[in-house]
């Protein structure tokens, strides 16, 4: 069994070979074969498993991630057992019910979407700290709804002010609606909106492991990965994203990072919508769907007429008239199969919509 680990200060990876019966006391023993008793480890920065128990029996497999620190340089190293996103032993369902069972007695379904939101913020690599700046596992009180959930990064916690965001939530009727801030001071706010109908049955489904893979459709599965996407892409990533940036730390992998060439041919294979759509992403975003070139592209994809004998013209102009009048067309049709019953209401034919749409393109070509 091959494992990697890897220090938050440096980023240094260090790969050992293991065997598949090695346990966790001759891990110590390859981390630091001089003072073994110096490393401990933990799950989720809180349990700590008997040295005796095998690297397979805490879920660990080959090509898995260990992430590792120190809280002082004379202090024992802190192990902290961490699976790479795309690994099987610690998928989505695995890492919720892992998260999960730790929490208390409470399965109001508030309690169960706020573990889950947790597990997700665990995950993108935030620890949970309290108001005396002390990291403890996830506790529910009475006044959840009242105390504010703060978050911070191991790469923070050397600083003599330690940053944090704050997660909230509220509970509503069908809904629980949570917030994620800077520092708790309002700056850059996102919302996520969960509805427990939907999400809280299926998470508590995942407890059981068992169960859920006897009962789970499909549609379960989906609404798990739908709520982790949910959670991820309009809370965690974000605020861990903007936390970096303050710091000059690594960003999170995102498509702003990947390379101008690469990002050229991603808007290169979407549609000409979803090229309009990236534009208002960012000021970079915007610069490179601007590119007159690009639009001459759409429009031999998805408008070729306009394109036949044409020279110099902004085909982004041509594209969104192209675009304008095309979603005019659809909406007419809409309208007239919906008026085909009203009474004192004449239905437009399929023949007379052709017949606008190909006068239309005729007169595109005489411009």
């Amino acid at each position: 069994m091959k494992l990697r680990l890897r220090r938050y200060e440096t980023r240094e990876t260090l790969e050992f070979e293991l065997a598949d019966t090695s346990n966790l006391h001759d891990l110590c023993h390859r981390i630091s074969s001089s003072t073994p008793s110096s490393v401990h480890f933990s799950l989720n920065r809180s349990d700590k498993p008997s040295p005796k128990d095998t690297l397979r029996s805490r879920g660990m497999t080959p090509g898995d991630l260990i992430y590792y620190y120190s809280l002082h340089p004379s202090s024992p190293i802190n192990i902290e057992i961490v699976a790479p996103a795309g690994s099987k032993s610690l998928s989505v369902p695995f890492h919720l019910k892992k998260v999960l069972l730790e929490k208390s007695g409470d399965e109001s379904g508030l309690t169960i979407l706020a573990t889950s939101v947790h597990a997700v913020m665990l995950e993108s690599g935030f620890m949970l700290s309290n108001n005396r700046g002390c990291f403890d596992k996830f506790s529910f009180s009475k006044d959840l709804l009242t105390v504010s959930l703060r978050y911070t990064l191991p790469e923070l916690i050397t600083k003599t002010r330690v940053e944090y965001v704050t997660v909230t939530f509220q509970n509503l009727s069908n809904t629980v609606v949570v917030y994620g801030s800077l520092g708790g001071r309002g700056c850059m706010v996102k919302r996520v909106s969960l509805n427990k109908n939907r999400f809280v049955s299926v998470i508590d489904l995942v407890v059981d492991t068992l169960r859920f893979e006897k009962q789970a459709s499909c549609s379960s599965y989906r609404d798990v990965f739908t709520f982790w996407k949910m959670v991820k892409d309009g809370l965690s990533i974000p605020l861990l994203t903007c936390l970096c940036e303050k710091y000059g730390l690594e960003l999170p992998p995102c498509l702003m990072l990947l390379p101008t060439e690469l990002k050229m041919k991603i808007l290169e294979l979407v549609p000409g919508d979803s090229v309009a759509k990236m534009a208002c992403v960012c000021a970079e975003m915007q610069c490179l769907a601007s590119d007159d070139g690009l639009w001459k592209q759409k429009c031999l994809e998805e408008a070729k007429h306009l394109v036949v004998n044409r020279s110099s013209v902004s085909w982004k102009a041509e594209f969104a008239a192209f675009w304008k009048q095309r979603q005019k067309v659809r909406s007419d049709m809409e309208i007239s199969r919906r008026s085909v019953t009203s009474p004192g209401i004449i239905a437009q034919s399929r023949a007379d919509r052709i017949s606008s749409l190909r006068a239309y393109r005729r007169q595109r070509r005489q411009r």
